[in-house]
């Protein structure tokens, strides 16, 4: 029961990002939004390791190396590249589509295991990533069919940047497994610094100046960046671990389906029949694809 519980948890705090990220994108620059949501969640869960007693527990000090560099990578998948995807496509489509998406990486997480490590799938998993293909492609083909924009611009780039924002989540989370077990908490610490370090350079080079924040942007910052980016990767850390990826990846039954209520009841965001189809054979897909994590070994840590 408890597992579930966490998934719910994770699933309302990512599927309300989308919501409260339409607040700001008005006045926030997609890449500013990355770099202040990392900055918020890394001084949250600097705060957390504080105040929790195990979090100081030490860390296994070989190939430090290795772990540090494991860190940037997954900053770069977990942080780096998706925030400012889903902040830049959210720019081109709604917080529903988006959030639809998004709700797509526990497919991509199945293909790249089977990809990369080389386990078979089994039928029902086989079936669940071609439907939620399927699911996709009704998401974009209309889009697609009445836009004269090229996949460089306009709505089409939204959703192809979105996608590419769900296999960066997906990558990460593979990867997130293999972090140190001595502390979840300072570990997605690390994690989010190294995003921090990594982004603000970038928003200097992008937007050419800092960032302007108006009094109405500062709720919804501080609510992405405490619980959807601080406190959500914590717990989201703690269940890969205790259950693995795959199982974790499950957070994303409920993320289209809070990112749609929410834009349809407080954003007036309209929700073509496409949507709902879409949406209902991607849930489809992922449900049939559920099983048990698929590796031999979880006890490679670095």
């Amino acid at each position: 029961m408890k597992k579930y519980l966490f998934l719910l948890g994770i699933s309302l705090m990512w599927g309300s990002q989308f919501y409260f990220a339409e607040q700001v994108l008005d006045t926030v620059e997609p890449m500013a939004l990355a770099a202040i949501r990392s900055t918020i969640g890394a001084c949250t869960l600097t705060l957390l390791a504080i105040l929790l007693p195990h979090s100081s527990a030490p860390v296994k000090t070989g190939f430090r190396w290795r772990r540090y560099t494991l860190y940037v990578v997954i900053a770069l998948l977990e942080a780096v590249l998706p925030f400012f995807l889903v902040a830049w496509g959210q720019n081109q489509v709604n917080s529903s589509l988006a959030s639809i998406l998004i709700g797509t990486t526990p497919l991509w997480t199945v293909l790249i295991v089977w990809l990369l490590f080389r386990e078979r799938l089994h039928r029902n998993q086989a079936f669940g990533v071609m439907l939620g293909f399927i699911g996709v492609m009704i998401i974009f083909i209309p889009r697609i069919s009445y836009s004269d924009a090229t996949i460089f611009s306009g709505e089409t780039a939204g959703l192809v940047a979105l996608l590419m924002a769900a296999v960066s989540y997906a990558s990460a989370l593979i990867l997130m497994q293999y972090l140190p077990t001595a502390s979840v908490v300072l570990s997605m610490r690390n994690i989010l610094w190294c995003a921090v370090i990594l982004l603000w350079p970038a928003v200097l080079v992008m937007d050419n100046s800092w960032p302007r924040l108006y009094p109405a942007d500062l709720l919804p910052l501080f609510i992405i960046g405490i619980f959807q980016t601080g406190l959500v990767y914590w717990l989201y850390t703690l269940l890969v671990h205790r259950e693995g990826p795959v199982f974790a990846s499950f957070s994303n039954y409920l993320v289209p389906l809070v990112g749609i209520v929410l834009g349809s009841f407080f954003l007036n965001e309209s929700i073509t029949i496409s949507m709902i189809i879409g949406v209902i054979v991607v849930i489809g897909s992922i449900m049939l694809s559920r099983t048990q994590p698929y590796y031999s070994s979880y006890n490679d840590k670095i």
